[in-house]
């Protein structure tokens, strides 16, 4: 069973896991972030009592979540959803409740087979999973089984969470946690997440992850108890064999499984059987030892590509040692040709994604002129960069004041002129919202007169709410003085950042406030009384973006 004292436990994490990681590697982080970090107790206590009251508040304050359309290659795009940030932090929270029972029945790490969110829960760091074991454990376990058998398949699951069915989710739940309320909670939440159909996880968050891991255990459990050697990370599988028969036949095996146990197919382009020669000379990190024996003979030596793949860029600003820990950073990027790897990305017609992807986060660590001309080179190929293009966005926002002046208009001017010309790189709501937060750092006419146009022209919820934001950040209180009279045409995300900006109109706004807050529903009451506490502390407080 699990009691309040642990749901409580489990509620501190998951509010600990938003304020230190974000609900989302997708979207951007969401404002209300700021106040789960400032109110942090009462956040969590709020996350109980949405426990306590399930049913009620889920029929009475049901999620208002937002979805939008994200690239994931020059063509293709998947949906993804940014959850209402209190019933997030519960969803994760119900997981992590379960969590134990969740990886207990899972194969054992020791097993050395699925390398995937292992459920190791953090207090300090606020981290779910561990971090001794994904995605380069589980290549180094490919690379050793690819040693011992002379056949491999490689393969991915389509569409893994998009298509990932309840009924099986739901039994696997009752299987390992039944005695609990939790499975009927975590599938009346996804029910309400999916509007009611019976498939689909939200993308991007623990929770997901985790719940996708105890589905897909079965099959894991298949593949183990039939003898087939194998490795598995999230949605890839790696199977070997002994010889091409019998690859062929742990193929169809592992697609009859997946498809009769879980209805899902695998990915027929990414699909293949190769011998282990070749799956050893296209592996990312098949060159990992040579490396290190090169680098430890000449510490000058220039990294190859698989070396910045195993470099970890990981970096937490709450750490005591923050400081001392980014220079440190800073050190070992210096190591690599982060400019010359750029150039050779770029000179592609179509980058490598997870390479490229990290290669602009390694351009924040650099320094000078060469995070100039990165930067600006990043920006001026932004068709080359389009899958990614958030990432590149991400990037300009957190170094924008580390740039010098010539740098950032020229990046504000490129935006703007791209927006403008209604070019296709924003046409997508998520390269839109993160554009947003760069224009943000420029308080012009130009920029005011674009916002406003966007807020008439884009309907998506995070694209308003953050020129809401910005608008506020500016102290454009002409601005929200005439949308404070279409208030209750706003949509949940719009409304919490107005009653945070709702301050900048000081006796208006407190007027306002005062007739309006009967009918705020309890996150809205948070987030008053957060930004409410924020004002009377610091007089020139900005409501954060």
């Amino acid at each position: 069973m699990v009691s309040k004292a642990d749901f409580k436990k489990a509620a501190e994490l998951a509010v600990q896991n938003v304020i230190k990681h974000g609900d989302t590697d997708i979207f951007p982080f969401p404002f209300e972030n700021h106040a789960f970090f400032d109110k942090e107790s009462e956040t969590i206590e709020l996350v109980v009592e949405y426990d306590e009251k399930f049913d009620e508040y889920l029929n009475q304050f049901p999620p208002k979540n937002v979805s939008s359309l994200t690239p994931v290659t020059y063509s293709g795009f998947r949906w993804a959803t940014q959850i209402d940030p209190i019933w997030n932090a519960h969803f994760l929270a119900a997981v992590i409740a379960i969590g134990k029972s969740i990886e207990q029945a899972r194969i054992s790490v020791d097993d050395g087979v699925v390398f995937s969110y292992r459920f190791e829960p953090n207090a300090e760091t606020g981290d779910v999973f561990s971090r001794e074991v994904g995605w380069l454990q589980f290549m180094r376990k490919s690379l050793e089984l690819a040693e011992q058998h002379p056949f491999a398949v490689i393969c991915d699951i389509s569409e893994f969470y998009p298509r990932l069915g309840y009924h099986r989710l739901e039994n696997a739940l009752r299987q390992v946690a039944g005695q609990t309320p939790y499975p009927k909670r975590i599938m009346s939440f996804l029910s309400n997440y999916s509007n009611t159909n019976s498939f689909g996880l939200p993308i991007g968050g623990p929770a997901a992850r985790l719940l996708s891991e105890i589905t897909i255990n079965q099959v894991d459990r298949l593949l183990q108890s039939k003898g087939i050697a194998f490795a598995r990370f999230a949605d890839d599988y790696h199977l070997f064999a002994e010889t091409r028969e019998d690859a062929y036949r742990s193929l169809i095996y592992l697609s009859e499984k997946l498809c009769i146990n879980q209805g899902l197919t695998l990915q027929k382009s990414k699909t293949r059987i190769m011998t282990s020669t070749e799956f050893r000379a296209t592996n990312p990190i098949k060159d990992e030892k040579k490396l290190d024996e090169e680098v430890a003979a000449d510490p000058a030596i220039d990294h190859s590509r698989s070396a910045l793949m195993r470099f970890s860029l990981r970096f937490d600003p709450y750490s005591p040692t923050a400081d001392d820990d980014y220079e440190a950073l800073k050190a070992e990027v210096r190591k690599f040709d982060i400019i010359g790897m750029l150039k050779e990305e770029l000179a592609k017609s179509r980058v490598h994604t997870s390479l490229a992807r990290k290669i602009i986060a390694a351009i924040k660590f650099l320094t000078g002129k060469a995070k100039q001309d990165a930067v600006l080179s990043v920006m001026d190929n932004c068709d080359v960069l389009y899958p990614i293009f958030s990432s590149v966005l991400m990037m300009i926002d957190d170094q924008f004041d580390n740039l010098d002046e010539a740098t950032q208009n020229k990046v504000l001017d490129k935006i703007r002129k791209l927006i403008e010309e209604d070019s296709h790189v924003f046409r997508v709501d998520m390269h839109m919202s993160f554009a947003i937060r760069v224009l943000a750092h420029s308080n012009t006419p130009e920029v005011q007169f674009l916002l406003q146009r966007l807020l008439d022209s884009r309907p998506s919820e995070i694209i308003r709410r953050d020129i809401i934001l910005v608008m506020a950040r500016w102290g454009e209180w002409y601005w929200l003085s005439d949308l404070k009279n279409r208030y209750r045409e706003l949509r949940a995300p719009e409304r919490r950042a107005f009653i945070a900006s709702s301050f900048i109109l000081k006796d208006e706004g407190k007027h306002w406030r005062d007739h309006m807050k009967k009918e705020f529903d309890p996150f809205e009451a948070l987030i008053l009384k957060w930004a409410s506490e924020k004002m009377h502390a610091q007089q020139d407080w900005s409501v954060p973006l």
